[in-house]
């Protein structure tokens, strides 16, 4: 993988921007997810966005089917507000994360119908179906959510015709995708008739690539492998996701990166391997260095930012805490500075006054002027 660089970014967020223009479309504020996605949460929860789904439902398995959902009256008011330029239930997501420019989510652009009321069919489907999960993280509630509610009548036959035939890509994230029988389930249901969808997965890789594991990711086409690792420290590695083991996922992350190598020399799809790491009080000193090692695997570093739970999340420090890593996050190279914006803009957000004027200052004089541009 080659190594990222701050006018790559530059590129990709014009080139992102031009795309959305050339629709006559709000570039600082439209995103295409609303349209395209559609993510059903563990306990019956139907959603849009992986970063609202689980607190901006739009509807419920057990009360609406998947098509009237999909076109409710909250899928719809979210539409709405995109199309007429508003930023509507997403302002704080684009305004720290930009995830409106995520070029990744951008591919499906020109497939999307611009209207409040959807007649085409669903785009992309996360399926979180299971929050079954091997791990017990301190962030994360889904490993405690029910499990069982997508059965036969309200999902699989219906999915059958509506969404499986037409899909284009499938993102499997919550719980643990590859120890639920949910994952392979839905890989032989939808390959035979949907050979060309594309597939991601997000993982703990805390857990064994065997055989029967790598013969199920042989027949389908895999976009993107997201690993979740938030430490690179033994100790705080197994206080965050509790009871994890980090050597054991160290173990499937260099399986994983000799399987992909393998596909690639077979004629099958790259995995685009990324890593997210997820700030937060016990981790935030990591950041430079993680970043650091994450490239010496050559995986891609997606540094992401804890609100949720407020007892994790830095932003739960005194402000004079919080200036503080500002400075320390300053102080790294523009292009660390620039892989941790995630963090950097809401912990600048939450800054009064002179501090936060400090920080813009210092923030301005370390990116190239045509990314704060954009900022």
């Amino acid at each position: 993988m080659a190594h990222y660089k701050l006018e790559d970014s530059a590129k990709e967020i014009s080139k992102t921007r031009q795309k959305i223009r050339s629709k006559n479309l709000n570039d600082k504020h439209f995103c295409l997810v609303p349209f395209s996605t559609i993510i059903l949460e563990p306990d019956g929860k139907v959603g849009i966005c992986r970063h609202k789904g689980t607190e901006f439902p739009i509807g419920h398995i057990q009360e609406n089917s998947i098509s009237e959902i999909w076109n409710g009256p909250k899928a719809r008011e979210w539409r709405k507000s995109f199309l007429e330029g508003g930023t509507g239930f997403c302002t704080q997501e684009i305004a720290h994360r930009h995830c409106n420019l995520c070029p990744g989510n951008n591919e499906l652009l020109d497939d999307i119908e611009l209207s409040e009321v959807q007649n085409s069919p669903i785009l992309k489907l996360t399926a979180n179906l299971n929050g079954k999960c091997n791990l017990q993280c301190q962030m994360c509630s889904v490993w405690k959510k029910p499990n069982g509610l997508y059965g036969e009548d309200n999902f699989w036959k219906p999915a059958r015709v509506e969404i499986f035939p037409f899909i284009k890509e499938i993102d499997l994230l919550s719980g643990e995708p590859f120890i639920q029988a949910d994952t392979y389930r839905l890989i032989d249901e939808i390959h035979p008739i949907n050979p060309e969808c594309i597939w991601s997965f997000t993982t703990n890789a805390h857990w064994k690539l065997t055989d029967k594991v790598k013969d199920k990711l042989d027949k389908i086409k895999i976009k993107n492998m997201i690993l979740s690792v938030d430490s690179f420290d033994n100790e705080t590695y197994h206080k965050i996701r509790y009871p994890g083991n980090l050597p054991t996922v160290l173990d499937t992350i260099d399986d994983l990166l000799a399987y992909n190598q393998t596909r690639v020399e077979r004629g099958l799809s790259e995995m685009r391997m990324s890593l997210n790491f997820l700030v937060q009080k016990d981790n935030y000193q990591e950041i430079g260095s993680a970043i650091d090692f994450i490239e010496s695997k050559k995986i891609s570093p997606f540094v992401t930012f804890t609100y949720l739970p407020i007892e994790h999340s830095l932003l739960d420090f005194p402000e004079s805490k919080r200036m503080d890593i500002v400075l320390e996050l300053l102080n790294m190279s523009s292009y660390k500075i620039l892989r941790s914006m995630r963090v950097i803009n809401p912990l600048i957000d939450s800054l009064k006054g002179i501090n936060k004027a400090q920080a813009l200052i210092i923030l301005k004089s370390k990116l190239p002027q045509e990314l704060m541009a954009e900022k």
